[in-house]
């Protein structure tokens, strides 16, 4: 993600716990400083979410294991940088919602967002399927541990931010999903009325779009397909979801837009099942003219990440097997989402 430079800096986790960064050495440079592990910790699990404010600051939210085994209890746990390339704070504790040990040792990855106001959003799945909600106000206060009411609710929480700086929250439960939205930013969530799509398990994301909206993407239960779909406008016919083809991919989908050809373009990025990168795009919003995806056969561990840099060209970014980073840009001499040779940090 950018810094108010235009630098842009990835994220990933160290293997042996902690967090391991690349700072790019300048706007537009196309280089990238050494990695850096940050906060070695043993007991961070292998999971990130990155929240961004409106002014740059980046808070890294992560599980952190107290104790040995697979069954004890975790804490939420976050860091802070306030400037690309800078120290970052120490691990801070926000706790776990569940009192009791063993339930503590269940919650769900947690799930990060920051709104138009600068209030931070956490969401976990709590071990009964339920949801748990936490937030940070601009002054750096928590509040509590709030409970949405949901049940049976499937790992994969997703939560985006509209252009305005409005939260949707997109939670995929084993008869439906359940959608909370803010009207505006720093406002209270409100449940909207439940979507009878059924979403596979950690699967979704979503991205700002057109008019304020959210599109929602997933796969599709039963097929694995790609899908998109945006909430109704008041009074609006609802749409079913509009099919992206996909099926050859895993897990949930790396998302940003950007100029093709002229047009304003939604890209996804997806991990194959072959273990490579996979990419397409489309103009935002016009689902009907379908997603061609293109194999990169470029290796990938885990979620790919995409951004823009300050030129507005795509930059894709992802993790190989060695724990490497390799990263690619937009090329823009070129017709169609054509991409640059890979460079490797």
């Amino acid at each position: 993600m950018p810094d108010g430079e235009g630098r842009l800096t990835a994220y990933a986790v160290g293997r042996t716990g902690g967090i391991v960064r690349w700072t790019e050495a300048a706007a537009q440079s196309g280089g990238w400083a050494r990695p850096e592990l940050l906060l070695a910790d043993a007991g961070i699990l292998p999971y990130l979410s990155v929240a961004r404010s409106p002014q740059g600051y980046v808070d890294i939210f992560a599980m952190r294991r107290k104790g040995n085994g697979p069954q004890a209890p975790v804490e939420v746990v976050f860091a802070s940088q306030y400037q690309a390339g800078r120290p970052m704070t120490g691990w801070h504790s926000i706790g776990n919602p569940h009192a009791d040990a063993a339930q503590a040792g269940a919650v769900g990855a947690p799930v990060a967002v920051v709104d138009g106001s600068d209030t931070v959003h956490v969401f976990v799945r709590s071990a009964t399927g339920g949801v748990f909600t936490r937030r940070r106000g601009r002054e750096g206060a928590w509040g509590k541990w709030t409970a949405l009411p949901c049940k049976r609710v499937r790992e994969g929480i997703s939560a985006a931010v509209t252009p305005s700086g409005r939260v949707e929250v997109f939670i995929p439960a084993d008869k439906g999903v359940y959608v909370w939205r803010q009207e505006k930013p720093g406002g209270s969530l409100d449940r909207a009325p439940n979507l009878v799509f059924i979403a596979r398990q950690e699967t979704a994301s979503g991205t700002g779009s057109y008019e304020d909206r959210i599109t929602h993407f997933w796969r599709d239960d039963a097929s694995g397909e790609v899908v998109a779909y945006r909430l109704p406008v008041p009074g609006g016919d609802d749409v079913a979801p509009a099919p992206l083809a996909g099926r050859s991919g895993r897990g949930p989908l790396a998302l940003s837009r950007c100029l093709v050809d002229g047009y304003d373009c939604t890209v996804l990025a997806q991990t194959e099942e072959t273990g490579t990168l996979g990419v397409t795009a489309y103009p935002t919003e016009m689902e009907s003219a379908g997603a061609w995806w293109a194999d990169t056969r470029e290796p990938c561990e885990g979620v790919p990440a995409l951004a823009r840099d300050r030129a507005g060209r795509l930059v894709v970014a992802v993790i190989g097997p060695d724990g490497g980073m390799s990263v690619t840009r937009q090329r823009t001499d070129q017709q169609g989402m054509a991409l640059e040779a890979w460079l490797r940090y």
